[in-house]
């Protein structure tokens, strides 16, 4: 075999084509041709096949090309079935299904087993069983009941679906019948919880009791509800991600059972006051902290690991100085080798971390990780492309990390933990401070002490733009793709991009649901410096709903304890919709008239965007690719009620003000009236700045 031979590549991208209603990407790959028993010759020949793709279709074509017997690509079906949900829902899906033109050839074949119906439908009951879940009609799975029902070939598949239907419904009454016995359960353990401690327990027990808690909800996580457009509809009134919301429950449940166990180890929160206790126990309580965090680390549990992590880097935790000086060497050494060593989402997109290692034994991971990937995935790519096609690249990128929550949910299996009951109730049954609560309590444990500001660091001197190159390598990677930036493709609030600069902080916050009515917890905390002359939201992810403002402000800690307690999370004052970084930045795009409110669209603006390509760009996230960019214009909303003009052939990102925050609108323009696009400052005296 020649150094030629070895140095060839196996596979090559050769471009696409084009057909009514998709596009194909072409790839060439080199295979070895099957050689005779006795080679009369010393060498190796090879053929080249062409291999196509789906990159982008319409809907119809997607899933026609789910029965096609030709279909190239080999994990077709387990893509569209693992992101369908993104563009269409599972009753549409059926129906198309069994509409199909070639459905009766199909099954009236003698191989109707073989067929690309049936493996799909198999696919879609044995490994994705959760999609038709819906409580109490669960209907999607009654259509197709009833789909398979007329058609006698699949009646076998019909029956393994009926079966499915029953234990939904059975499954629906046991837990309703849990609710109430919890429910029991919790008032007979009321009057015990006073007799529980955390320094009575074992380190091993808590952290094995933490990873058993952990890898049951994670193994109940359902794939799909973690995409970036699902999970973070905050905009939705029903739970689009119930698994995902179980996940951050338990979460923020952790976070707050370690702040509130150093500030008031007592369970007996209903006293006035809580318990003083002294510097030395309190550090004493830390360091064990840390070595469940080490336990849960050998255990693989990454989930309570990131929890005991954060809390103590928590506003209410970090700012006791005089605790963390009584804290020993040997526990500070491994409390930061623990944050250092943390996975992030670099080790996801990689696939080569600690988080996909085939050491045995399972893996809970921290979900925060994955929901920031694709939550940056989604906001980097369009769901369409030209024509208002289906972006099918994007849905296969996707598909990889959702493949990887799959493995890794497979491993914990592998588990064999015990159960710690008294552990159990104490981590669940007892009351938890409130963030105010929390802070309060840490004022008066240690008095504050004046602080310096300090200057604004990002989020560990990586940028957005960095890791979108980081998850566009080794595609396209046109600008095109990475132009549209939002955290999900339907409305979004006009704090949508607070959220999601502080989730590429090393942390994920989960959005806001007081557009709904409701109060939620603070997911996948972002860390911020204490402010010591004022109570300010900590990071202890209680039962508070957490609001960012582009305004508020943070400080550094004191020096002396810097030296002993290094900082790791970075601190952020204002997200990047409002700073201008490797000649990029994020901002905020309104319509002066929408008829669903004052709705925001956060788009990537790089140093080559004009005007008029920012317009077009905000119609589309605004749902308006029909309507001309020419009938508006572009301004930026300044303080005091003043607007800046933004000319009609200006680069954007120089011809913005920067002083001011990163907030436009468009403007339709009046019939007749010819745009006068120029930089000026109008409703009141006085020049924008840069």
């Amino acid at each position: 075999m020649g150094k030629w031979e070895l140095t060839m590549e196996p596979v090559q991208e050769w471009g696409e084509e084009h057909e009514d209603g998709v596009v194909f990407g072409i790839t060439l790959r080199r295979e070895p041709v099957q050689q005779s028993a006795e080679p009369t010759e010393a060498f190796v020949q090879y053929r080249t096949c062409k291999v196509r793709r789906i990159k982008a279709a319409t809907l119809e074509k997607l899933v026609s090309h789910l029965l096609d017997p030709c279909c190239q690509e080999q994990h077709y079906s387990r893509i569209l079935l693992s992101t369908y949900h993104t563009f269409t829902s599972s009753n549409t899906l059926i129906e198309m299904l069994f509409q199909s033109d070639n459905l009766a050839s199909v099954l009236d074949s003698n191989n109707y087993h073989k067929s690309s119906l049936w493996t799909l439908l198999q696919t879609w009951l044995e490994d994705y069983s959760e999609d038709f879940r819906d409580p109490p009609m669960h209907s999607s799975l009654r259509l197709m009941c009833l789909q398979l029902r007329g058609h006698s070939s699949l009646f076998t598949l019909a029956k393994r679906y009926e079966a499915l239907l029953k234990k939904f419904q059975t499954e629906d009454n046991l837990a309703s019948q849990s609710v109430n016995k919890m429910e029991e359960r919790d008032g007979d353990q009321e009057g015990k919880n006073f007799e529980l401690d955390f320094t009575d327990f074992s380190i091993t027990g808590v952290a094995e009791q933490l990873t058993r808690m952990d890898a049951e909800l994670f193994m109940k996580v359902v794939p799909f509800q973690c995409l970036g457009c699902v999970w973070s509809q905050r905009d939705k009134k029903e739970n689009l991600s119930p698994t995902i919301w179980a996940t951050i429950t338990q979460f923020n449940t952790i976070t707050n059972r370690v702040i509130t166990s150093l500030l008031c180890p007592s369970s007996d929160l209903v006293q006035p006051h809580c318990p003083t206790s002294t510097t030395t126990q309190r550090a004493r309580v830390i360091e064990k902290w840390i070595r469940v965090a080490q336990g849960c680390r050998e255990l693989k549990n990454f989930s309570s690991l990131r929890a005991i992590l954060s809390a103590l880097q928590s506003n209410p935790i970090y700012r006791l100085k005089k605790t963390w000086a009584a804290v020993s060497r040997e526990a500070m050494s491994v409390f930061e080798n623990l944050y250092e060593t943390f996975p992030d989402e670099n080790c996801v997109l990689t696939s080569t971390d600690i988080f996909v290692d085939s050491s045995p034994g399972g893996t809970v991971p921290y979900l925060g990780t994955y929901l920031t990937v694709l939550t940056m995935l989604d906001t980097a790519l369009p769901n369409t492309v030209e024509g208002g096609l289906i972006h099918f690249e994007k849905r296969r990128r996707e598909y990889e990390i959702l493949r990887q929550i799959c493995q890794l949910q497979s491993s914990c299996s592998q588990y064999v933990l015990p159960h710690h009951p008294h552990i159990a109730v104490w981590l669940h049954n007892q009351k938890l401070l409130s963030d105010q609560e929390s802070y309060e309590l840490s004022r008066q444990l240690e008095t504050p002490h004046a602080t310096t500001p300090s200057s604004n660091s990002g989020w560990s001197q990586r940028t957005l733009t960095k890791k979108l190159s980081s998850l566009l390598s080794g595609n396209e990677g046109s600008r095109k793709n990475a132009d549209q930036i939002s955290v999900s493709s339907s409305g979004s609030s006009s704090s949508e991009m607070e959220e999601i600069s502080a989730s590429l902080s090393l942390s994920l916050i989960t959005p806001s649901l007081s557009s709904s009515g409701q109060n939620t917890a603070v997911a996948f905390p972002f860390s911020s410096s204490p402010d010591d002359s004022t109570v300010s939201s900590s990071s202890s992810s209680s039962q508070q709903n957490l609001s960012m403002s582009p305004s508020s402000s943070s400080t550094s800690a004191d020096p002396h304890l810097v030296s002993t307690h290094r900082r790791s999370v970075s601190m952020i004052t204002l997200p990047f919709y409002n700073r201008q970084v490797d000649d990029s930045c994020i901002i905020r795009v309104s319509m002066e008239i929408c008829s669903n409110g004052n709705m925001y669209k956060s788009i990537l603006l790089t140093s080559q965007d004009k005007t008029a390509h920012v317009i077009q760009r905000a119609l589309q996230k605004h749902n308006l690719e029909d309507v001309s960019g020419q009938d508006f214009s572009l301004i930026q909303v300044l303080a005091q009620g003043r607007e800046l003009h933004i000319p009609e052939k200006a680069n954007v990102f120089y011809a913005m003000s920067t002083s001011a925050n990163y907030d436009f609108v468009l403007r339709r323009c009046l019939k007749g009236q010819r745009k006068q696009l120029i930089r000026s400052v109008s409703l009141s005296s006085g020049r924008a700045t840069k």
